[in-house]
């Protein structure tokens, strides 16, 4: 075969098959076809070895399309971090990533009869103030609960954890106890718990036991000296016998 150059680029003027050996295909130009011309065009060399191309991922029972060398999206991510396209990231145990966030050293809680320093939460919180903690992927847990069953057992259930520091950020088991939740409520600080304190009515009318009325329904303390004084309004008085007249 004489060299490639010396044939003329247009294919009507040289061999009408390609000059490589049991190739019988149409010229594209430079006495070869289309296939060994490009290989020339790319390599130097019609004769070069093109890449192979892959149908899906290279790697045994991988069902996804091929995405670069011969591997998938998944399997190539690996290769390039790692040199290897069945490495992984080591797996880290999800107690040893529990405690890399949480701070041994925090500091005394303002309740005096709780002995010890706080352990807190250092990394993300819910919207309550709670430290919340990914087990796995799919999997969101109450940091301060977690504590507890690593160290102290599964939570009973219909039971909750009381925070005795009264910091919701505290993840140490010597600062919590399991309560009920009708008891966690006594002990904190929201509505209900505002509204027991409560000495006086509105208007001024001591709760005491004579002066107070327990609604059947909701337990709700009802003063009967503004019970009475509402009764006598006219407009009250005036609905009742209107009612009493209908009936």
């Amino acid at each position: 075969m004489d060299s490639i150059e010396s044939y003329p680029l247009h294919a009507k003027r040289g061999p009408k098959t390609c000059t490589m050996p049991d190739c019988e295909t149409k010229v594209l130009a430079r006495g070869l076809c289309s296939t060994h011309y490009g290989r020339w065009r790319r390599h130097g060399d019609p004769k070069a070895f093109l890449p192979k191309r892959y149908d899906g991922c290279s790697v045994e029972g991988c069902p996804n399309a091929h995405d670069s060398n011969g591997y998938c999206k998944k399997h190539w991510s690996r290769w390039h971090r790692w040199g290897d396209p069945l490495g992984r990231r080591p797996l880290v145990p999800a107690s040893d990533r529990f405690w890399s966030k949480v701070n041994k050293s925090g500091s005394m809680p303002a309740q005096g009869k709780i002995k010890g320093v706080c352990w807190q939460w250092t990394a993300g919180q819910n919207g309550r103030g709670y430290g919340a903690f990914h087990p796995s992927k799919t999997e969101t847990v109450l940091a301060h609960r977690y504590s507890w069953e690593l160290l102290r057992g599964p939570i009973p259930e219909g039971l909750v954890i009381d925070h005795l520091c009264r910091n919701r950020a505290c993840v140490n088991p010597e600062h919590m106890e399991v309560v009920t939740l009708a008891e966690n409520t006594r002990r904190g600080f929201g509505v209900s718990t505002w509204n027991r304190l409560k000495t006086h009515c509105p208007a001024g009318h001591p709760y005491s036991a004579e002066n107070t009325y327990i609604h059947p329904r909701n337990n709700g303390r009802i003063c009967r000296q503004c019970a009475r004084d509402r009764d006598r309004q006219p407009s009250r008085q005036a609905r009742n016998k209107r009612k009493k007249e209908a009936a």
